[in-house]
């Protein structure tokens, strides 16, 4: 009997989430009327309330586990609702401010992955100048909110952008130079391994990839650092530095710009061809990709034998379609975009929190 009443508890409980995701993802929070999300909270402590009224000795480990869902669910609902009242009292600028935070976010744990605590000279200065760009440009827009509606929890977050600015900006500057240190045939090994992050960029986000989800900047970002860094090659070699392989890695960086340089093009040819509806729909389904591979990866994996270099590829591959989401919606309003603009930010916020985790359980210990 209990069986019974848990499959049926569970089949309401997934048809109030089913109506949540429909009803709430990707939807302006502003717009929202305070009438759904109550229904949807009466429903689900509805659920809660028949599941207390089974003695404790009947429910057994399969209520215990819808239990913890539906509470789980109604704390979801209870923010909702919180958010959705905040959102009407602040307008529609309060929408995008909050993407605004959200992207800078992004770029703070992108930061934490491949910059803190890292060895300067082998950073990548490319990733670093773009993320500076990006935040300049979040700064810019959020700004501009705030001139129109000044608000305090807005200028906080203005504060907490400008100073992470500010850092990087100072951080370019100290990883150039330290690249730039040690003797001519370090410099010649320091160069191999900077070449290497840049074949590492095209295989983790073009081999193998539909060209029309690819991010052209992205490509050009790459292609980039390779000249600079044969450049300087080049220049030791003029120098006659005593390295055996600097003439040979002149030679395979020069192959890859090349290669790089016709997929840059093939990629702006394939991206020219395609609406903007159609490009959405394929970053969408790019997304859910990304999506599996995370799940077969990580979920419900033990967090100490995961990839956790691999865990930060998802984060930057993610990271790519949300950008050009954004992008997208900037220039053509489509409600499946916003909706799915909502689920990979949830989602990217989910990996950089499983990241942050994950290499915690895997440093090393302090002895």
């Amino acid at each position: 009997m209990a069986t019974n009443l848990c499959d049926r508890l569970r089949a309401e409980m997934d048809q109030i989430s089913a109506e949540y995701d429909r009803d709430f993802a990707g939807q302006s929070r502003a717009t929202r009327d305070l009438s759904a999300p109550d229904a949807l909270l009466e429903r689900t402590s509805s659920v809660l309330r028949r599941i207390d009224e089974i003695p404790m000795a009947a429910q057994g480990p399969q209520l215990t586990s819808l239990r913890e869902l539906v509470t789980g669910s109604q704390d979801v609902y209870q923010q909702e609702r919180k958010a959705i009242v905040q959102a009407r009292s602040q307008g529609p600028e309060f929408e995008e401010f909050s993407l605004l935070a959200t992207q800078a976010n992004f770029v703070f744990a992108r930061y934490g992955r491949h910059f803190a605590g890292q060895d300067r000279g082998s950073r990548d200065t490319g990733l670093l100048a773009e993320m500076i760009e990006d935040l300049k440009a979040i700064k810019k827009r959020m700004t501009g909110i705030h001139n129109k509606k000044k608000s305090g929890n807005y200028e906080r977050d203005l504060d907490v952008v400008a100073s992470n600015l500010t850092m990087y900006e100072a951080e370019l500057g100290e990883i150039q130079k330290a690249q730039k240190e040690g003797t001519p045939e370090e410099q010649a090994g320091l160069l191999a391994t900077l070449a290497n992050s840049q074949f590492a960029v095209y295989r983790n986000h073009f081999a193998g990839q539909s060209r029309t989800t690819r991010r052209p900047q992205l490509l050009m970002r790459a292609v980039d650092n390779l000249k600079r860094i044969k450049q300087r090659m080049e220049a030791l070699a003029v120098e006659n530095v005593d390295s055996e392989h600097n003439p040979k890695n002149i030679e395979i960086v020069a192959q890859n710009l090349s290669m790089y340089e016709t997929e840059l093009g093939e990629i702006r040819k394939a991206r020219q061809s395609t609406s903007m509806v159609d490009l959405m729909g394929m970053l969408g389904g790019n997304a859910n990709e990304t999506f599996e591979g995370y799940r077969k990866g990580y979920a419900g994996k033990n967090r100490g034998e995961v990839d956790l270099e691999q865990l930060g590829i998802i984060c930057d591959r993610l990271g790519e379609i949300l950008r050009q989401m954004v992008d997208l919606s900037r220039a053509e309003e489509n409600d499946t975009n916003e909706r799915n603009i909502e689920i990979v930010c949830d989602q990217l916020a989910m990996y950089e929190q499983e990241f942050e985790a994950v290499r915690n359980v895997q440093a090393p210990k302090k002895s």
